[in-house]
C-alpha cells in the first residue's frame, strides 16, 4: 500500500512516499475503505509542520490526510447504515481516530462518514467532507431563510463558495467578500452582491444584516458587528470571538469547531444531489506526488485532490 507519511514534524518537502502493509482489520465502529481520492486542507499542512504536536500526541511516523472518498471493503462491529461496496465520503485524520486518508486504503470512523453523492464523480466527492461540513454546520447555526440577508466573508474559498450556494438555496439574500480574481466566480455561485475585500471601504453602507459566516483568515470580528442587526449572529471558522465585545455589541458571535458527523455530511450530500452545490476543483494529482499537490494548494483557489484509485 502506498501512503504519504511524515517521519518528523517540519516542512512539507519532508513528506515520505512509503510502501506499507496497510490496514486490513477494522474495529468497533470502523470502516475499511479503498480510497478513490483524498483532498488537501490547510489543517493537513499544519499537522505535518507540528502545529498540533503539543495538543495531540501522535506516534511517528503516521499517514497524513483527512478527507477521502472511496469504496467500503470491510465493516466493523457496531456499524449501521453501510454495506460492503458502498461509495462513501468522510474524514479519516489520525487526530479523529482514522489511519490517514493519503493512502490506497484507510480505516475510518463510521461516525465521520456518509454515503457519497450520486451526481458527481467519486474522485471529485473527496473535495467535500471538511469544507462542506463546515459550511453546513455554520449555516445550521445561522439558520438563513427567505427574507434574511447573509454576509459570507471569504466567498471565493472552498468553504465560502459552498456557503454562498447553500444560503442562496435557503432563500436568503447573499452578500459576499472575495479576492478581486474571484468576484465573477462568487457571483456565478449565486451571490447577489460581491465585494473586493481589498477595498478598505467595502463595508460602507452595509447594515441590518441577519447573519455573517466568516470563512476568511485574519478577520477582526469587531469590525463586522456594526453591520449586523441587533440580535444578529456571526459564526467564525478561523477566528476567536471575545464574548464581552460581542455581548456589548448586542450580537451572538461564536467560533465553530467543525464536526463532520453523518447528519451534517448527509445534508451536504443531499444538497449536492439536488444541484444546490457546485464543486470547485483546482487540480488532481497522483497520490505519490502529494508534495506537488501542497504546492498547488497554496497558489490556487478550489480543492486539490490526490488520486489514489482511477
Amino acid at each position: 500500500m502506498t501512503a504519504i507519511q511524515i517521519t518528523q514534524y517540519g516542512p512539507l518537502d519532508q513528506l515520505v512516499v512509503a510502501e506499507t502493509s496497510g490496514p486490513t482489520g477494522v474495529g468497533e465502529g470502523q470502516l475499511l475503505v479503498r480510497v478513490a481520492a483524498a483532498s488537501i486542507n490547510p489543517v493537513d499542512a499544519g499537522i505535518a509542520e507540528g502545529a498540533m504536536a503539543d495538543a495531540v500526541q501522535l506516534e511517528l511516523p503516521f499517514t497524513l490526510g483527512g478527507d477521502y472518498s472511496g469504496i467500503v471493503e470491510k465493516i466493523g462491529p457496531g456499524v449501521e447504515g453501510f454495506a460492503v461496496g458502498d461509495a462513501v465520503i468522510g474524514q479519516a485524520s489520525v487526530v479523529l481516530g482514522g489511519t490517514g486518508s493519503f493512502a490506497d486504503r484507510v480505516v475510518a470512523p463510521s461516525m465521520f462518514a456518509a454515503h457519497a453523492p450520486r451526481t458527481v464523480p467519486l474522485i471529485e466527492a473527496a473535495s467535500l467532507p471538511l469544507v462542506g461540513a463546515s459550511a453546513v454546520q455554520a449555516l445550521g447555526t445561522l439558520a438563513p431563510a427567505a427574507g434574511h440577508t447573509v454576509l459570507v466573508l471569504g466567498g471565493g474559498g472552498s468553504i465560502g463558495s459552498i456557503a454562498v450556494q447553500l444560503a442562496r438555496a435557503a432563500g436568503a439574500r447573499v452578500i459576499a467578500s472575495a479576492a478581486a480574481a474571484d468576484l465573477d466566480f462568487v457571483t456565478s455561485m449565486g451571490a447577489d452582491e460581491v465585494h473586493d475585500y481589498a477595498n478598505d471601504s467595502w463595508l460602507d453602507g452595509l447594515s441590518g444584516i441577519d447573519a455573517i459566516l466568516d470563512a476568511s483568515p485574519g478577520v477582526e470580528p469587531t469590525l463586522y458587528y456594526p453591520v449586523l442587526r441587533p440580535g444578529g449572529a456571526m459564526v467564525s471558522l478561523l477566528t476567536q470571538h471575545d464574548a464581552g465585545a460581542s455581548s456589548a455589541a448586542g450580537v451572538a458571535a461564536t467560533t465553530q469547531m467543525t464536526m463532520p458527523i453523518p447528519e451534517t455530511l448527509g445534508r451536504l450530500v443531499q444538497a449536492v444531489d439536488a444541484g444546490q452545490v457546485t464543486l470547485r476543483i483546482a487540480a488532481t494529482v497522483p497520490l505519490e506526488r502529494a508534495a506537488e499537490g501542497f504546492e498547488i494548494d497554496v497558489t490556487t483557489a478550489g480543492k486539490v485532490l490526490l488520486v489514489a484509485q482511477k
